[in-house]
This record gives C-alpha cells, structure tokens and sequence, in this order.
C-alpha cells in the first residue's frame, strides 16, 4: 500500500489538469452575456434545460479557485513545522520564478495583446495617441494594469446587503496568482498563528480560522487589492493542516459520504434558487463551495487509492498526471483565445440558423443541443490549442517554456 504522503502527492498532481479545465468553463460562462437565471422555484423546474445545464456546470467549477489556494497552503508549509527562516527564503525564492516572473510576463504580453490595435491605428491610420492614453488611464495606469485594473461586480452581497467587489489585474485569471503572492509574504504570520504546540492543535489556530471562515462566509469584501476573504480562509485553511500533520488525503476521508450528501443538498439549493441571482443563493453557495471541495478531494483521493489496484484507473490517473505540465499554460493563454473561439463558433452557428449571436436564453429554447455544443467545442477548442502551444514550447523553446510557466 503506497504511503500517506505519497496518495497526497499524486492526489495533487491528478488534480491540476481538471482544475484548469474547470476554470476554463466557469469563463466560457461568464461570456454568455444577457443570460438570467431567475429562482427555479418560480419559473417551474425544467423550463430552460439549458440553462438548468450551463448554470449546473458554472455552480459544480466553484470550488476550483479556493481549492488551488487551500493546496498552495497546504504544500507551503509541508515538513515546515519548525520556523527556519533559511528554509522559509528558499520558498520565497522559488516563487519569484514560479509565480512572479509568470504574472509579470503574462500580464505584459496582455497588454500589448489589448493595446497593441490601437497603437497600429495610431501609426498607420493617424488616430490620435490621446486614445491610447484614455485607454491606459481607464485601466488603472501602467502600473494599476499588473494590480487593480478593473474592479468587478461578484452580483454577490456581504451578511449586510453591501455588494462585494472584485479587483483584478488587466489579465484577469492573474487575480489568483496576485492574490497568492501576497498569501505568501504573510506566510511567517500563518506560521506563527496556525502552527501546532505541544503536538497539539492550539486553541489560537482555532480562533483563526473561525474569524478567516467568519469573514469568507458573510462575503465580506477588503478593500485593499489583493486580500480577499476567500484567499485568506482556504489558504489559510490548508497551512494549518500542514502545520498539524493532516494528510489532505485522509483528513475529510472518514466522514465522506455525510460531506457528500450535504455537498448535494446544497447544489440542489443552490440550483433551486438561482445561483447568485437571489438572496438565498447569495448566502448558501459559500457552504457549498466548503462542501463541494472537500468531496472533490475525498473522490480524487478514492481514485488514487483505487487506482493502486486497477489497471485501468491506474492507466486513467497517469495520462492525467501527465497532462499537468500543461496546466498552467491552460491557465495563462485560455483568455488570449475565448474571445476568438467564441466569434468563431457564433459564426458557425449563424451559418446554421441564420441568427450570429445563438448563445443567449432565446436561442436556448429553440437551438438546446445546438447551443450546448457551442459552449462545450468552445472548452474543447480553448484546451486543446493551448495544450498545443506548450507542446510545441516545450519541444522547440524548452527554456522559454519553462520560464513562461514558472518551472
């Protein structure tokens, strides 16, 4: 039987493809623009399958960003129970190229990606630069582009009624990677608070993480660009079972099936109530997102298990692993392309029906297989080419590569 520490590690690696992907699906919803999705309870179960189907799949990719942020914790302080600050500046040097120099990189090339039409319209046609300058100012700056460039409306509301917004960088995905960054130069703050004493879990732990899950499930929003609720509790969360000696693959393992049925009920409310577009769904899906997680980690780590013992999950588990490396060029390069893909495919669907823009409730109703393709080719599409450039990155810029995904 393989170790504790060995089904955690590979439980890890099996899940940083699928995570991406599912990243990729909660954007290719985001653009589905004009899409409403009114409380169920009202507008009759199975009215919109569609829609019932979209909303399902966006509401089951919640958990996918917290849990990247409760693994970065976790293996930050992995065989860290003792402060070495020798220790601890090896770990910060090592994310200066595994997620600073990415996010810098990344964040320029969007830039220029965005910016770079208008500087031709500019040479060639004779546009004033005052343009290129509005459309700098209007996000943030030169330099608010790499931080806070825009500052986004979560339709989500705190335990008060007050709206919580979002600020991310021009790159948008980048917000985790920013986020992370600033998690990390706490880290000796999350060791001094979370760390065990005496073998024991400390009564100052607890207290932590009660006021960090305090301040995630009322949605409360900080104003300083950076620091979120959510980043801080499932960081958070994940430094303190490193630092008290649970295994992320065994810690939920032995209360599964309850943590999955209360995960059910839930998304069932959830759905019931229309996601964020009601009070009810504002309130409920932060308890999802706690329960969705932990059953994602009890079934990756059940599959691991399992997979020890049956070729063909094993065949299954390592092709996955496998697609790994590719992981983050999917995170990184997935925005660059959905805006394409997605007039692509509009133009495909326009050719069929005559109508560009099919993916809206409308068209639902009339095209519901039609639309449903269009939304999965787009995920399909996106992974595939970005799976394909590293590929190619890989095999001909190997270097380039690897400083490109912080390896």
């Amino acid at each position: 039987m393989q170790s504790k520490i060995s089904v955690t590690s590979e439980m890890i690696s099996f899940l940083r493809f699928p995570m991406m992907v599912g990243v990729v699906m909660v954007h290719c919803s985001f653009s589905l623009m004009g899409w409403q999705y009114n409380k169920l309870a009202e507008q009759g179960l199975g009215s919109n399958i569609v829609g019932e189907l979209l909303l399902s799949g966006r509401i089951l990719c919640y958990f996918v960003v917290p849990l990247f942020f409760l693994i970065s914790g976790y293996l930050f302080f992995v065989h860290f129970q003792d402060w070495d600050s020798k220790v601890w500046k090896q770990k910060m040097s090592r994310r200066i190229w595994t997620l600073l120099i990415p996010y810098i990189i990344w964040n320029t090339l969007y830039i220029i990606y965005l910016i770079g039409p208008l500087v031709v319209r500019c040479l060639i046609n004779g546009n004033p630069w005052n343009e290129v300058n509005t459309w700098v100012n209007g996000h943030g700056g030169w330099l608010g582009m790499y931080w806070n460039a825009m500052n986004l409306g979560t339709g989500q509301v705190d335990l008060w009624g007050h709206p919580a917004q979002a600020s991310v960088p021009i790159l948008m995905p980048f917000y985790f990677i920013r986020n992370l960054l600033v998690l990390n130069i706490f880290s000796p703050l999350f060791f001094l608070l979370l760390r065990s004493r005496n073998d024991c879990v400390s009564p100052c732990a607890i207290i932590t993480l009660l006021v960090f899950a305090f301040f995630y499930l009322t949605q409360t929003s900080f104003i300083i660009p950076g620091f979120t609720a959510e980043a801080f509790f499932f960081y958070g969360w994940g430094a303190f079972m490193s630092l008290n000696n649970y295994k992320l693959s065994q810690v939920f393992y032995c209360m599964k099936w309850p943590i999955a049925i209360i995960a059910f009920c839930l998304f069932i409310a959830v759905q019931y109530f229309g996601y964020l577009y009601s009070r009810e769904g504002q309130i409920l899906i932060p308890f999802f997102v706690v329960f969705e997680l932990m059953t994602v980690v009890n079934f990756t780590s059940w599959v691991v298990k399992r997979s020890y013992s049956n070729n063909c999950l094993s065949d299954v588990k390592n092709k996955v692993i496998g697609w790994q490396n590719a992981s983050f060029m999917i995170f990184a390069f997935h925005a660059f392309l959905l805006p394409h893909v997605f007039r692509l495919l509009n133009k495909v669907g326009g050719k069929l029906t005559g109508i560009y823009d099919v993916c809206n409730m409308e068209m639902s109703n009339q095209y519901p297989y039609l639309v449903v393709m269009i939304f999965l080719l787009r995920i399909v599409i996106v992974v595939s080419l970005c799976m394909i450039v590293y590929a190619i990155l890989h095999k001909f810029l190997p270097r380039l590569c690897k400083l490109l995904i912080g390896r």
